[in-house]
């Protein structure tokens, strides 16, 4: 079996856009797709069964995760499953390596793991060094909320008998907000 695979919703990429770059490959390559595979039907994968055949769009549609990557080339390779790529018009098939290209991907994606951590881990470093505080700050950048000037009309709405709720709606706030500024000027208990 053949399939064509509409693995991801792409926000420029149309299913229908998909369809017709998956059937153009197949009409160039004397591929005839037998079936088209949802993203639902790629999650669990057993619908394909080992001998069977992928068209994709292009190798973005393959996975959007590590772990759904890794997954999907495992299986691909575990199961002898031939892939094709309509974009790159590329082909994995028979003469093709599959070791080899589990283990590229492999390394490509724990690579870009590890130097995604190490950036990290060096930003974090150098605050500490520099002593600038890690981590998020308290409070808010510029030291402003959004209850600023409206401080004396919260506390004499609540002392008035007014709920948290009324005031939000006629300030404009948000609940937590109010609860926030009441709690900040000691008028309740958090």
């Amino acid at each position: 079996m053949i399939y064509g695979a509409i693995f991801l919703k792409h926000n420029r990429l149309s299913e229908q856009k998909q369809h017709d770059g998956i059937n153009a490959f197949a009409r160039k390559n004397n591929l005839k797709i037998d079936s088209f595979l949802s993203y639902t039907d790629m999650l669990n994968l057993d619908v394909i069964k080992p001998g069977d055949s992928v068209v994709f769009y292009a190798w973005s549609c393959i996975g959007n995760t590590r772990p759904q990557l890794k997954k999907t080339m495992n299986y691909f390779v575990d199961n002898k499953i031939f892939f094709y790529s309509a974009t790159s018009e590329y082909y994995a098939d028979k003469k093709f390596n599959f070791k080899q290209l589990a283990d590229a991907f492999r390394l490509y994606e724990d690579i870009r793991f590890s130097f995604i951590s190490n950036k990290s881990f060096e930003a974090v470093r150098h605050r500490i060094e520099h002593g600038i505080p890690a981590g998020r700050h308290k409070g808010t950048k510029n030291k402003t909320h959004v209850w600023d000037g409206h401080e004396s009309e919260i506390v004499s709405m609540y002392t008035a008998g007014e709920t948290m709720y009324s005031i939000s709606k006629k300030l404009n706030l948000s609940n937590p907000a109010v609860k926030r500024c009441l709690v900040e000027l000691n008028v309740i208990k958090e």
